[in-house]
């Protein structure tokens, strides 16, 4: 799950974000690939990422585009098995 500021922070946005799993911190593989999230102040501003099951230690994420801003935000990034 990522979370953005709350609602009265923040306008509706999307960004694409990419997730990425590594056993070692060193090599990592492709565990979802871009996919565009929408983070809306009238659903809390958080997005679900969902992925099938990987045995990483290191979660990274990448975010390549952003609609509210030229820059990826992230204020939050919870993994859940």
């Amino acid at each position: 799950m990522l979370k953005l500021p709350p609602a009265s922070a923040w306008a509706t946005r999307t960004q694409t974000v990419a997730v990425s799993g590594s056993t070692d911190g060193t090599t990592f593989t492709v565990l979802k690939a871009a996919t565009t999230c929408t983070f809306d102040p009238a659903t809390g501003n958080t997005a679900t990422v969902t992925f099938p099951a990987a045995g990483a230690r290191y979660l990274w994420i990448t975010i390549t585009a952003n609609t509210g801003w030229p820059a990826g935000q992230v204020s939050e990034f919870e993994a859940y098995a």
